[in-house]
């Protein structure tokens, strides 16, 4: 059971509490309840314009990497109690070096779900093959622009073709290990310039073998840029999406949207499930937690972070103000 399965069974249940329910009992049962999340490097070979990589004075704060040496302690730790482990949350993983151990590690601990999120533009032959290698469930590469200026404009410093020759070359290279893994999908932010050449991502994409498309409304999260779609456009998109919808479904591709909250104004009942289930891992982590990795247990970790405490008042109180109300803020439409 992958991840998009679970999130469609999430779907299903409408009630929050009781999938936080749920969450802590799996918990108790010593089951594999979370979702790991790790920053290696908080560093970025890119300036994309609706990133805070983007703002000199926000990026000088993102510095630090997480020696190698802790990637074993912090796998102990976790890694058995995870369903799911992505690298890459915010800031580009392939600016450590051996980013491809922890892929390794969770490989070795059984973990369900294993992925990398990176914009693709330094991922080299080897490391591509290693992850091929080591059956990497998902690749995601953010793209925010079909075509090349756009690409370019956005995701400043990136060389729109060395993205097509990395989807190009995970693909050969897949076929070559006759591998169907790792699945590649795109994450496309839209924004009020970027929309309308959506509607072409397929006449230029098609080839790579896309399986999972998922289209994120901008946020402002301190960038340069973050112009969300204007409301005279949301007719425009609600037809790009119907038209994605129908290549999708016909082509085996499994299409994210956010259809129901594009301008993030809706409460998101669910942003304290994702609370407790989602758990970030980066370079100052093992300074905040007080103890050395090479210390920590399971159980330390849980008290460092007062994970039950927290959760026990998600389940029970009405409000609170930690909920995130722009996470799982997506439905699968195809």
């Amino acid at each position: 059971m992958n991840f998009y399965t679970l999130f469609n069974l999430s779907k299903k249940i409408k009630s929050a509490n009781i999938k936080l329910l749920g969450v802590y009992t799996l918990h108790l049962l010593g089951r594999r309840h979370l979702s790991i999340r790790i920053d290696p490097s908080l560093n970025c070979n890119l300036f994309c314009k609706m990133c805070y990589f983007s703002n000199m004075e926000q990026r000088k704060k993102m510095k630090g990497i997480i020696p190698e040496s802790d990637f074993a302690p912090i796998a102990n730790t976790l890694f058995k109690k995870a369903f799911q482990v992505y690298i890459g949350c915010g800031a580009e993983p392939t600016t450590h070096r051996n980013f491809t151990s922890l892929v390794r590690l969770a490989r070795q601990y059984n973990v369900p779900d294993i992925g990398i999120v990176t914009n693709g533009q330094l991922l080299t032959d080897d490391q591509i093959r290693e992850l091929i290698e080591l059956k990497l469930s998902e690749i995601t590469i953010s793209c925010h622009g079909v075509k090349k200026d756009t690409y370019e404009h956005f995701m400043t410093t990136s060389k729109y073709d060395r993205f097509l020759s990395t989807l190009e070359r995970i693909n050969r290279f897949k076929e070559e290990a006759n591998s169907k893994f790792p699945e590649i999908r795109i994450n496309y932010t839209v924004n009020k310039k970027n929309l309308s050449e959506l509607s072409n991502f397929f006449n230029v994409f098609e080839k790579y073998n896309i399986r999972t498309l998922q289209i994120r409304p901008v946020l402002n999260i301190g960038g340069k840029y973050s112009d969300a779609i204007e409301q005279g456009q949301f007719d425009e998109y609600n037809k790009i999406l119907a038209d994605l919808k129908d290549y999708s479904s016909q082509n085996n591709i499994r299409l994210l949207a956010n259809t129901t909250n594009v301008e993030f104004k809706k409460k998101n009942r669910d942003g304290k499930v994702a609370d407790a289930v989602y758990t970030y891992i980066g370079p100052k982590t093992e300074e905040q937690l007080g103890n050395r990795w090479e210390e920590m247990t399971f159980k330390k970790y849980i008290k460092a972070t007062g994970w039950r405490k927290n959760t026990l008042q998600f389940l029970f109180k009405k409000q609170n103000s930690k909920i995130n109300k722009s996470v799982a803020n997506y439905e699968i439409i195809s």
